[in-house]
């Protein structure tokens, strides 16, 4: 027994989950308390209006996170230091760009935007334009901490933005700034963020170098696993954010407020799931045998389930229990959501965990699937759409196409022993 005890204690991939678990952990309660106590501040409509410009924060941070993960896997398959240096700063100059043109078109349709959301001013998707130049920022950062097994201080880094988006979103919307007051916040954080970790990221890799040039051909093979990423990104974003904003359009702003406000607590299980997700990334190697992989996968399953089906029983069982302590009985009159959307956002979890698996072994089989699920979501929910349950069915229903299709893939590959796998 203390044999084994000992060996757990040495396991490297347990101990930087451990450390990332509880720094996670600290990070998901305070993101967690940002919207309960809004929720309570605010009124549904405004809180409403938070949550779809979240949402659409997330869907946009896609094209950011695409560049991060790829990082990720360079920095822990690195073999010659400078060379990947270079190919990682040509990404950089590359997604600036990238970043910018999404930013000005941003502003550029943030009165379209705000006629689609029915928002009261276009000034929340300026501060929105502002949130996704400075995510890029803080974006690659993370990677090469990441990359490099530094989760003390990427934790550290998630926990300051966390906490500093909390507090200033608690003064500003108590100064009646509203939504606006709640987005700037984020700004705010994201600033005090970066002044922390960029002097870390800086000792061991310089982005400040502006003499690189941008060499297509060296980047040709990292955007064409880019094209992979954005796929699979989309797929796990749009399941677990794109019903906040169907709803915003289709219904009510006091049914959209009320709604968001239950998918907020949904989405826990997801972001508690997300340390595993995130040492995953990094311990999974190209060159390694298929066995240690599929032992890394295996124990991330394990603390996954373990994590994951608990927080599901949980909510499923005591939704109003959960509703009233969270955010306040306003919320209760669609307690018998959370269920379903926990179950929602439990597969969304499972299927973000096997994709990040199979990016780190470049694994372009997993592209179709994503498409498949996603089409069969927003098909069924153009089609069905009378009430907030139909569209978490038809979310639902993309989802559970997706984990059979991700179950179908690892079975046929463990019946021809891939190495892929």
């Amino acid at each position: 027994m203390k044999e084994k005890l000992k060996l757990l204690s040495q396991d490297k991939f347990l101990k930087n989950n451990f450390i990332f678990f509880c720094g996670s952990l600290i990070v998901a309660v305070l993101n967690y308390l940002y919207h309960p106590i809004l929720g309570r501040m605010m009124s549904v409509e405004e809180f409403g209006e938070v949550q779809t410009l979240i949402s659409l924060f997330m869907q946009l941070a896609i094209i950011i996170g695409i560049f991060k993960i790829i990082v990720v896997n360079i920095v822990s398959n690195q073999e010659t230091k400078e060379d990947n240096k270079e190919t990682i700063l040509m990404l950089y100059k590359f997604a600036l760009g990238i970043t910018i043109a999404l930013g000005s078109l941003i502003i550029i349709c943030s009165p379209f935007l705000k006629s689609f959301f029915h928002f009261n001013s276009f000034y929340p998707f300026i501060s929105l334009a502002v949130i996704l130049m400075l995510g890029f920022l803080m974006t690659f950062r993370e990677a090469v901490l990441q990359g490099v097994h530094d989760f003390k201080t990427l934790s550290i880094g998630q926990i300051i933005h966390s906490s500093g988006r909390l507090i200033f979103a608690v003064v500003l919307v108590y100064a009646g700034l509203s939504s606006f007051g709640a987005i700037s916040a984020i700004i705010i954080a994201q600033i005090i963020t970066l002044s922390y970790i960029a002097p870390k990221v800086k000792k061991s890799f310089d982005f400040d170098n502006w003499n690189i040039k941008i060499d297509w051909q060296k980047i040709k093979k990292e955007l064409k696993f880019g094209s992979l990423i954005l796929t699979t990104s989309l797929c796990v974003t749009f399941l677990f954010t794109a019903d906040v904003m169907i709803v915003k359009h289709y219904f009510p702003s006091d049914t959209a407020g009320l709604y968001s406000g239950i998918a907020v607590i949904a989405r826990i299980i997801f972001f508690v799931t997300g340390s595993v997700v995130g040492v995953l990334l990094p311990s999974i190697k190209l060159k390694n045998e298929n066995g240690n992989n599929s032992k890394i996968l295996k124990k991330s399953l394990f603390l996954f389930f373990s994590i994951g089906g608990t927080t599901l029983a949980f909510f499923s069982l005591f939704p109003e229990f959960i509703i009233n302590i969270m955010i306040g009985d306003r919320y209760l009159v669609y307690a018998n959501l959370l269920p379903r959307l926990s179950l929602l956002l439990f597969l969304t979890s499972i299927i973000n965990l096997l994709f990040y698996y199979l990016l780190a072994l470049r694994n372009y089989t997993i592209a179709p699937i994503a498409i498949i699920g996603v089409f069969t979501a927003i098909s069924a929910s153009f089609l069905n759409h009378n009430a907030p349950v139909d569209i978490i069915n038809n979310f639902l229903l993309g989802a559970t196409i997706i984990t059979g299709l991700l179950g179908a893939l690892f079975i046929e590959r463990m019946g021809y022993g891939s190495r892929k796998t």
